[in-house]
């Protein structure tokens, strides 16, 4: 096997061989992953203190480990560590060029995950943040988490430019980052917090957003609740990057309590929690879809008129779309993560909440002429039989998929073949991510990753 290393140190020879695995190793008892030559970065549970790690160098081969001279036979070296700093492992045959490894230790409180690969993984990196622990993370495609940040984060992912966006329930609004945790911007709605659900950005900069926001004196006895009650609706908005508000829609104004539907006493234990929005995409310049978990469907929305120009799933009102090729009569259940695609379709993670059938990603084409919306794929994986609430689901430029399966056993994220050939599947047994978001390509480097991390852990990070 041949292939250029990104950590090559001298000159640039071109495509070298790797070390081979039996006669270059290193290890220590909490390194993740295992190692394997083609694989550049690794972690430890370091307790914020020292680590033995064990060199193996053979067949002319040397290896030095941290700030240790270049050995060969089998030996080990003792490396001074902290939470979040990293050491070095140089491996070399007679001289440049030398194969280069990184190991950063873990924070004690980092959370406990597995990572599995079944074959070639997509994407290169991906974001997920874990809010009961306050990290937002970003894993590289070997299951390494060769960035991260401990904060109140919640809803991460890494910009086109390489920032970091999430939401901090203490600022109430989605705050853009550098790499090195500085922050950049506050990005609110106009005159109410931020529901953390979503944030997305517009072609010219401005950003949609949307809140929670009550409504006095509706009468939901029709539907089991008070004759007087206070209900929780959304309200959506585009706002400037000056932060002048350009366009806002209330649910209230078009969606009728109807169409709560099977919602309804979960929405009445919640505090009459109606329509629960959960996403939010731009199509072009001129509307928006949106997805509102506790009505079971997405919306097309006119932002110049207000008018919903089609749903998908839910109750059924006059711009509800014919469901074509889909097996199950109710097409979704608690949905998330509804996204527009560059070929014009619309993909959607079916968490299937309490309709017996096990969650999967799916892929719409919508025929607005026609008044119909065909399925062209679905994922479903045997080992994900349940998941009540949260995840997302994304195809990628290649086909792939990053599936994030939301409050499932273990709170898996996996990768997928087009044909549903499962590639990885990283769990985090305690508490699960809102979303997997793939990283834009080129937004960062596993280079740029590891400078962030240096720099802002210099003296330890935690």
């Amino acid at each position: 096997m041949a292939l250029t290393i990104a950590g090559l140190l001298g000159a640039a020879a071109g495509a070298q061989a790797l070390p081979p695995a039996g006669q270059v190793s290193f290890s220590e008892p909490s390194l993740s992953p295992s190692f394997a030559p083609g694989i550049e970065d690794y972690v430890v549970r370091c307790q914020n203190a020292a680590v033995t790690v064990q060199g193996h160098a053979t067949g002319g081969w040397q290896m030095a480990i941290g700030n240790h001279p270049f050995r060969s036979g089998d030996f080990s070296e003792k490396v001074p560590l902290g939470s979040g700093r990293a050491f070095a492992v140089t491996v070399r045959q007679g001289g440049p060029p030398s194969y280069l490894y990184h190991v950063r230790c873990l924070p004690n409180l980092f959370p406990t995950y597995s990572f599995t690969r079944y074959g070639p993984v997509s994407p290169k990196f991906f974001a997920v943040a874990r809010g009961a622990l306050h990290y937002a993370m970003i894993f590289n495609s070997d299951g390494v988490p060769i960035w991260w940040i401990r904060n109140p984060t919640w809803n991460a992912r890494v910009l086109s430019n390489g920032n970091v966006l999430w939401y901090n329930p203490q600022s109430f609004g989605f705050e853009i980052h550098r790499l090195d945790g500085s922050l950049i911007r506050l990005l609110r709605p106009v005159g109410h917090p931020a529901d953390g659900h979503d944030v997305q950005f517009a072609a010219n900069g401005d950003h949609l957003v949307g809140s929670k926001v009550t409504q006095s004196h509706v009468d939901t006895s029709a539907y089991g609740g008070s004759s007087d009650a206070t209900v929780t609706n959304a309200e959506l908005q585009q706002v400037s990057s000056g932060g002048q508000l350009v366009w806002d829609w209330k649910t209230q104004d078009h969606i009728a309590l109807a169409e709560t539907g099977r919602w309804w006493p979960r929405a009445i234990e919640l505090g009459y929690d109606l329509v629960h929005w959960n996403s939010i995409q731009p199509v072009g310049s001129g509307s928006v879809i949106a997805s509102f978990r506790h009505l079971d469907a997405i919306y097309k929305i006119d932002k110049s008129t207000g008018a919903i120009v089609w749903k998908l799933g839910g109750t059924s009102r006059p711009e509800s779309l014919a469901v074509v090729g889909d097996p199950f009569a109710y097409t979704f259940g608690g949905q998330h993560d509804a996204r527009l695609l560059p070929d014009g379709t619309v993909t959607v993670f079916d968490n299937r909440t309490d309709l017996g059938s096990a969650p999967r990603a799916v892929r719409f084409q919508i025929n607005e002429t026609t008044g119909t919306a065909t399925l062209l794929q679905s994922i479903s994986d045997p080992n994900v039989p349940f998941s009540q609430c949260c995840g997302s689901a994304r195809r990628l430029a290649n086909g792939d998929w990053l599936i994030d399966w939301g409050s499932a056993t273990n709170h898996p994220i996996s990768g997928y073949k087009p044909n549903g050939q499962r590639t990885f599947t990283l769990t985090f047994p305690a508490r699960s991510s809102y979303r997997a978001e793939p990283v834009p390509a080129g937004a960062v480097s596993a280079q740029s990753l590891r400078q962030a991390m240096n720099a802002r852990c210099s003296s330890g990070c935690f």
